[in-house]
């Protein structure tokens, strides 16, 4: 499944957001010819690389004959409505601006129907919303995620005077996503960047399971003093991955009989523990120690805790909480010369990889008298000749 990732560590912008996706290998000029069919005469782009903070990354610009005027936001929906861009690309970019017009109406205490675009509404912005539309939908992409969103601080001079950063339009837009500050005199985030970003992010988080395929950078518009002005896209093939979060429950001990652990691991493992293990360590004042480890679902740490403190001399546990990525995997039963034997089956999202259930091998090496990794490699194989019939 393919997917892009935004990675909004400087904000995001609307040119910013099209300069990333023509990085990340767009075609330009397949965007001048949808956005010929705005109606609003020939649409010259222009890209080129340029340096920020170090990093090379890629600039949007254009020209037009049209006039650069305030519009109403029932003048962009007409302009949308009528114009030749396919109903997918009209659906995207009147979704945009209606999130737009809402997030003014707000922040004004008008009428959405009562908004008069300026910044926002000019042509700039139009064809920075519809070329994002068109970019994402020619790359093909199942789904977009976004980083957090990163908002500068300061003021910006526009047509209602001076306003704070974040502006008012860009905080009413994040509402309900998660954001983070950046302490930088300058608008890392325009309402444009957040509203593309808004109505195309499925959610706003960190990086998926992916094999990345391509990274485009798109520049801002001028050099920001301790950051990179650009915004990061990342195309890639999602891997398919369970995702879920556990708890990481350990302990140092220092005092105690070593002999106890034996039994400890095998009751946590009975009791529910994801698994368990033991670690040499050297603690204060050059003592030999071990580290107990433990992982477990949340609901199982009343038990484990309790039973750790009643078994080991230990007086304290660190728990932590940690997102935790795994395979798809199922139990099939394997027909093989001695029988059926089970196995767990992982998808990698590049195959299936089998392993034989080391309980179920043993019991037949023992009954066979045959060496268990001959019995795992028997299952591994009988398998595998399963998977192409």
């Amino acid at each position: 499944m393919r997917i892009g990732y935004f990675d909004c560590f400087s904000g995001a912008s609307g040119d910013m957001i099209v300069a990333s996706l023509i990085d990340a290998g767009f075609d330009a000029k397949e965007l001048e010819e949808h956005l010929e069919g705005l109606g609003l005469g020939k649409i010259r782009l222009q890209t080129e690389c340029v340096m920020r903070g170090g990093i090379r990354a890629r600039s949007f610009r254009f020209e037009s004959s049209a006039p650069k005027e305030p519009l109403t936001y029932k003048g962009v929906v007409e302009l949308l409505e009528t114009s030749k861009l396919s109903e997918a690309i009209k659906a995207s970019s009147l979704k945009i601006f209606d999130l737009l017009a809402s997030a003014e109406a707000s922040v004004h205490g008008i009428a959405k129907e009562d908004v008069h675009f300026h910044e926002v509404g000019a042509i700039d912005s139009i064809v920075d919303i519809v070329a994002a539309s068109v970019g994402l939908e020619s790359l093909g992409l199942a789904q977009v995620i976004s980083s957090p969103i990163t908002l500068g601080m300061g003021s910006v001079e526009c047509q209602h005077g001076t306003l704070p950063v974040p502006s008012p339009a860009t905080l009413e837009l994040v509402k309900g996503l998660p954001i983070r500050g950046w302490k930088v005199d300058s608008e890392l985030t325009t309402p444009t960047g957040a509203a593309i970003l808004k109505a195309f992010a499925s959610y706003f988080g960190e990086i998926p399971p992916m094999e990345v395929k391509a990274v485009g950078y798109g520049a801002g518009t001028k050099e920001i003093s301790g950051i990179p002005n650009i915004l990061r896209f990342i195309l890639g093939e999602r891997l398919d991955y369970d995702k879920d979060r556990i708890l990481v429950v350990e302990t140092n001990i220092d005092d105690m009989n070593p002999e106890i652990f034996s039994h400890l691991i095998g009751d946590l493992i009975a009791m529910g523990a994801l698994d368990a293990w033991v670690t040499s360590v050297m603690m204060k004042k050059g003592r030999p120690g071990f580290n107990l480890t433990v992982l477990a679902q949340p609901e199982k740490l009343s038990r484990i805790a309790s039973h750790i403190f009643t078994e080991t001399t230990t007086s304290g546990l660190r728990i932590n909480e940690v997102s935790r990525y795994k395979l798809k995997r199922r139990i099939v039963e394997v027909e093989t010369r001695f029988g059926k034997i089970k196995a767990k089956v992982f998808d990698t999202g590049k195959g299936q990889r089998c392993m034989p259930e080391y309980e179920d091998c043993l019991r037949v090496a023992r009954t066979t008298g045959l060496p268990v990794r001959e019995i795992i490699e028997d299952v591994k194989n009988a398998f595998r000749i399963m998977g192409d019939s």
